[in-house]
C-alpha cells in the first residue's frame, strides 16, 4: 500500500524513527514501526483491517474517513484512507495524520 502523509512534518518524522524516538517513548515508536510496517506491507486497506492489528477503528466527526491505530492505551496513530465508505476495502492509498493522545475526549497531537 501506498502511504503518504499529512504535512512535511509528519513526513520528517515517520521517514526516520531515531528523530521520532527523540519526540516519542521508545516502546510508542516500536509499536508505531510495527503499524507502518504492516501497512506498507497490505496489498488493499482491507486487508489490513481485517488483521485488526492496532485495533483499527473508524472515528466520527470527521469529514473524511479516519481510522485509529492503537500504539498505547490512550495514544492513537490516525490515518486517512484516500477512500469513499463503497471503495474502503480496495484502497490502495493512505495519508499518515499523526500521533495523538485521544483520552477524555480531547485530542492532544505529539505529532501532527
Amino acid at each position: 500500500m501506498k502511504i503518504t502523509y499529512a504535512n512535511q512534518k509528519v513526513e520528517k518524522y515517520f521517514s526516520d524513527y531515531s528523530k521520532l524516538q527523540k519526540k516519542l517513548p521508545f516502546e510508542w515508536v516500536r509499536n508505531i514501526k510495527k503499524l507502518m510496517n504492516y501497512l506498507k506491507a497490505a496489498e488493499y486497506f482491507g486487508d489490513f483491517l481485517k488483521l485488526g492489528l492496532g485495533k483499527p477503528e473508524q472515528l466520527t466527526g470527521y469529514e473524511k474517513i479516519r481510522y485509529s491505530l492503537h500504539i498505547s492505551a490512550n495514544v492513537r496513530l490516525i490515518i486517512e484512507p484516500d477512500a469513499t465508505g463503497e471503495t474502503i476495502m480496495v484502497c490502495t492509498e493512505i495519508e499518515v495524520e499523526g500521533v495523538v493522545d485521544y483520552h477524555g475526549g480531547k485530542e492532544n497531537w505529539f505529532i501532527p
